[in-house]
């Protein structure tokens, strides 16, 4: 062979080879996350652009989901498509809600919050049921993952399970249980189970004329995989007065987790984000109950400030803005029991909800200072979840 076609044979064998680990690369891609997102660049977040986390999604991009109609594709685009129900329009953030996002770029991980794409974390997820497991604030949670993935699932809510004799069970905790799911592709699950309060999670249960087992033992029985997720969150529905009560809940649970956890490792408990009413510390009085109903007027905590590298902190001398810095007396039981005494791993959301006092929603009765509008804090418990997937 001369040394013409030689040279040309071999300028040919660079192509093919080029050309193979592109297609490689392309497959590879495409089998890890079924959608492709272009990763935003901070310029462009910070000229404007909404981060996939907060709507972008359905900007500037085909989104088949996005404009298929139904509460989900509505309700996901935050605003630009009313559902027309007031319950689900009272949770997206008003025209006076603004800047979030640019408050989150000034912060150490900002930008890398901001830039999360679901790619990212679909190779978590693939392949199982994320079990989010609490009260409205892990719903919360569920509708932030569930608008994430909008693109991933056909749109459908699910009942958990075909199993008739378990999904009885969940169905029959008090506040309905609503074990519900969302398909999604590569046989994932994203499912909901609401169980407002810790003595419906691990143990046997009454309350009135109902009983039953716990939540967690159902599932683990009858439902879940051994590599499913568990996220787990209560907290609002326990009383300051009487923190033992709730000690004595995670106790249970951290049994029940250091039991299975061979079996089923992956265990999260949500922190309890941060309360903004006009009290001393920002919780609501549980004095209130049955006495003051909303509107609310929220308001931040005084001396309680965030730092650059997402921390909080607390003004010298006010013990109770110490208190609130270090996550008021919920999270303090939970990092001190379930993560130093039983090892579970602790999602941390308080920091992301400690001065977002500007951005809690409506409910029936007008502004209340628990729950946070969309889009707003719970996005940012996303990229929390996906870090503490990367740790585990």
């Amino acid at each position: 062979m001369c040394p013409h076609n030689r040279l040309l044979l071999v300028l040919l064998l660079f192509v093919l080879a080029c050309s193979f680990v592109y297609n490689t690369q392309g497959d590879n891609a495409l089998e890890s996350c079924p959608v492709y997102y272009e990763r935003h660049e901070v310029e462009q977040i910070q000229e404007g652009r909404a981060p996939y986390l907060f709507g972008g999604i359905y900007n500037g991009r085909p989104c088949v989901n996005c404009n298929r109609g139904g509460l989900w594709s509505k309700l996901c685009s935050f605003g630009a498509q009313p559902t027309e129900q007031s319950h689900w329009d009272q949770q997206i953030c008003s025209a006076q809600q603004t800047g979030f996002v640019q408050k989150t770029l000034r912060l150490k991980h900002g930008p890398e919050m901001l830039q999360l794409t679901p790619c990212d974390l679909w190779p978590h997820l693939r392949g199982r049921t994320v079990w989010i497991i609490g009260d409205s604030m892990a719903k919360d949670l569920y509708r932030s993952l569930r608008c994430f993935l909008i693109e991933f699932q056909d749109l459908y809510t699910y009942h958990a399970s075909d199993n008739y004799t378990a999904m009885s069970l969940l169905a029959n905790i008090p506040g309905e249980g609503q074990p519900w799911c969302a398909h999604m592709a590569q046989d994932t699950r994203l499912c909901q189970i609401h169980a407002v309060q810790g003595h419906l999670l691990a143990k046997p249960w009454q309350q009135g004329n109902r009983s039953g087992p716990g939540v967690l033992p159902v599932l683990l029985e009858s439902v879940a995989r051994s590599h499913d997720i568990f996220v787990v969150h209560v907290g609002l529905w326990h009383r300051r007065s009487r923190p033992k009560v709730y000690d004595g809940h995670l106790r249970a649970l951290g049994k029940l987790y250091q039991r299975v956890r061979g079996k089923f490792p992956n265990w999260f408990f949500m922190e309890t984000p941060k309360q903004h009413f006009d009290s001393p510390d920002g919780d609501f009085d549980e004095e209130w109950v049955g006495v003051r109903s909303g509107p609310f007027t929220c308001q931040p905590v005084a001396g309680v400030s965030l730092k650059a590298d997402g921390s909080a902190s607390a003004e010298a001398g006010s013990e109770q803005a110490a208190s609130v810095a270090r996550g008021t007396w919920r999270n303090a039981a939970v990092h001190s029991i379930l993560e130093k005494q039983y090892g579970m791993p602790v999602l941390p959301v308080y920091n992301t909800t400690v001065t977002a006092w500007q951005y809690h929603r409506n409910n029936s009765q007008g502004q209340e200072c628990s729950h946070y509008c969309f889009p707003s804090a719970p996005q940012l418990w996303v990229w929390a979840f996906k870090r503490s997937l990367d740790a585990h």
